[in-house]
């Protein structure tokens, strides 16, 4: 008889790699706010929040929604306002939209056993 047991062992490097995503993704807004280029700085920001949970996104005063308003009306110095507003909430007391994109995934608990693959053979 043998068993299998799995779990999240996969789901916490697809975790790592969403993170990572975001990161370079948050780099990417960052840069092309700094260097005054508002198309880069409006595909940086449509890749950052694609797969923003939706409660970072649903305060419209949140300086993550305030952002994308800038981009939107095309106002450049607004959005890199609302761009650091955003890192100095996250560098504060972070609000969810900024722990969202920016936060790496939780560590596992190690007494924690399930997303461990194991074999057992009877």
């Amino acid at each position: 008889m043998a068993w299998k047991v799995s779990g999240s062992q996969g789901t916490q490097s697809t975790n790592a790699a969403a993170w990572q995503q975001r990161q370079q993704n948050f780099q990417a807004l960052q840069q092309a706010l700094k260097s005054n280029n508002l198309d880069a700085a409006k595909t940086a920001y449509a890749s950052l929040t694609a797969n923003t949970p939706p409660n970072a996104l649903s305060n419209p005063n949140s300086p993550l929604a305030q952002l994308g308003k800038a981009l939107q009306s095309g106002d450049l110095a607004a959005a890199q306002q609302a761009f650091s507003n955003l890192r100095g909430s996250h560098r504060g007391a972070s609000t969810q939209s900024a722990s969202a994109l920016t936060s790496p995934p939780p560590a596992p608990n190690p007494t924690d056993t399930s997303g461990n693959n194991v074999n057992l053979y009877v």
